[in-house]
């Protein structure tokens, strides 16, 4: 049976179905609230982990994009990064047009202060995200052991100087 005309209603009928409405609408908003606290919860229980890891490295997965190939693209990412003085799992969306880079434009959310819609599109991707950090921390490790080598073999240089009596400089 097709809903009633809207034009057709009563102000007294317009009233009730606002009334009805409104109530139905609370209780949705109660549950929907309820289950984004829990994935908000769930999610804080992987970003307290990382934050004690001290990795001090960042990464991204895409969890979705598109675009056309040649001009414009789009994306939306699940990340860890540091977004004002605190690491965390982030969310971030993105745009820009190959030919003009530096018109490209980002967007960074903490993970529970992203859209809901962003968060539930994200959360299957926290695995592929802790995958994304392994391999930078590993990337990172190796070129931090060769610049300290080289930062050591200067610094024994120097040292050898510094040790010089003052007249042989």
């Amino acid at each position: 049976m097709p809903a009633k005309a809207t034009a057709k209603l009563s102000p007294a009928e317009h009233a009730e179905r606002a009334k009805n409405s409104y109530k139905q609408l609370s209780e949705a908003a109660t549950r929907l609230n309820s289950a984004s606290d829990d994935l908000g919860e769930a999610v804080s229980v992987f970003d307290a982990a990382l934050q004690r890891l001290n990795l001090g490295v960042s990464a991204w997965v895409q969890t979705s994009g598109g675009g056309d190939e040649e001009l414009e693209w789009w994306g939306r990412y699940i990340g860890y990064s540091k977004i004002g003085k605190e690491w965390g799992i982030c969310l971030k969306e993105a745009s820009g047009n190959y030919s003009y880079p530096d018109r490209d434009t980002e967007e960074k959310w903490r993970f529970n202060d992203a859209p809901r819609w962003m968060r539930v599109e994200s959360v299957g991707k926290i695995v592929d995200l802790f995958e994304a950090l392994i391999k930078q921390a590993e990337d990172t490790t190796s070129k931090l052991k060769a610049r300290a080598e080289e930062a050591l073999t200067l610094a024994g240089a120097m040292s050898e100087v510094l040790n010089e009596p003052a007249g042989q400089k």
